[in-house]
């Protein structure tokens, strides 16, 4: 399989200049890299094209210090070059141990140590790496499609398309990547939270409270929405925090709640009103079911990151509170409230007329 580029520069802007130096020395060589922002297409997304760019590349050259282990986007791309199944090569310009969360991705790598200084000698050894990918690499059939889609999919299905918890949890925060630019929102994993946090999210929580988009056996979008705490729902809607694990009540038996929507995430090419919609589906038919198990919800919160959820969420009556800590708006509404709106007697008579 021929792409684009022989490697995805990944790298923290404090290395910038040792990044530049190496593809020079790299591209004096004949080959072709791909480097932000040098090759982020004007007017384009810049998360878009970063994946793009390494879905285009043989390999990823992680050039490795302590400020790009402790970079959110660094990270971020290295997830998505693990969920491509790229080959991470990396190079470390600084004598420091990686932190747990940046050798989860790369696990047992051989490390090449480049410092105090990169010398052509390193390079040499990172062209011969790659090089040697180019033989091996081949033309991979492509497998039956299973969804077509778009269609929205339990948790419990996506071993339908060959997903595990981790390839899920590796998705999900890919699309949030994609969906939170950061020329607008902050996000990092203090605010976040952890690979680990995630991961334990989708397993204890996420076959009853999230669905997937999937289309042509990709997952596209994904919504998750919780019935937390009265304590933490007040925390949620003052913009104070972003929902962690241990604000989810324990719904199983039954009881009274309110619900925070922490995201509503379509990758950008996809994000059309149809493709929101399906999702708001989902949250309609989602709450009557609760209902039916005798979960009532009282109050719904929700973290908005676009413009056309914005729409969305105003056309149905929710209300702006504030922003939450990664700059998203916060905004708020009741079941009494949701009950009353035009659009919702329409488009959902059944969960209006519920309990009628």
């Amino acid at each position: 399989m021929l792409f684009k580029y022989d490697l995805f520069i990944s790298y923290a802007t404090e290395n910038k200049n040792i990044a530049d130096y190496i593809v020079e020395k790299i591209e004096k060589r004949g080959y072709k890299c791909f480097i932000a922002p040098r090759d982020i297409r004007t007017g384009s997304e810049y998360a878009t094209e970063i994946i793009s760019g390494i879905s285009n590349s043989t390999a990823v050259l992680l050039v490795f210090s302590s400020k790009s282990d402790k970079s959110h986007y660094v990270l971020r791309e290295i997830n998505s070059a693990v969920s491509r199944n790229k080959p991470i090569i990396p190079l470390r310009i600084e004598d420091f141990l990686p932190s747990e969360a940046m050798e989860f991705y790369l696990g047992p790598t051989h490390w090449l140590d480049a410092f105090p200084e990169v010398l052509d000698v390193h390079l040499d050894k990172v062209v011969n790496i790659f090089s040697g990918m180019h033989s091996t690499v081949q033309e991979v059939k492509e497998d039956v499609i299973r969804v077509v889609g778009p269609e929205l999919m339990s948790i419990s299905e996506i071993s339908k398309i060959g997903l595990s918890d981790t390839d899920l949890t590796m998705k999900e925060i890919e699309i949030d990547y994609l969906c939170i630019p950061s020329d607008r929102y902050e996000m990092n994993d203090e605010i976040e939270g952890t690979f680990d946090d995630w991961k334990n999210s989708v397993q204890e929580y996420e076959v009853d409270t999230s669905v997937v988009l999937v289309k042509n056996d990709d997952v596209i979008g994904y919504c998750d929405m919780y019935p937390v705490t009265t304590e933490a729902y007040e925390e949620l809607v003052s913009g104070k925090v972003i929902i962690r694990d241990s604000m989810i009540g324990l719904f199983c038996l039954g009881g009274t709640f309110d619900v925070y929507i922490s995201m509503i995430g379509i990758i950008p090419q996809e994000a059309t009103q149809s493709n929101y919609l399906k999702i708001f589906d989902w949250v309609f038919k989602h709450l009557q079911e609760w209902k039916q198990s005798d979960i009532s919800v009282n109050r719904i919160g929700i973290s908005v990151y676009s413009d056309i959820l914005e729409k969305f969420v105003k056309m149905f009556g929710f209300e702006y509170k504030c922003l939450n800590p990664a700059k998203g708006k916060v905004y708020e509404t009741s079941i009494e409230k949701l009950k009353l709106n035009t659009q919702i007697q329409k488009r959902y008579p059944m969960f209006v007329n519920e309990g009628e």
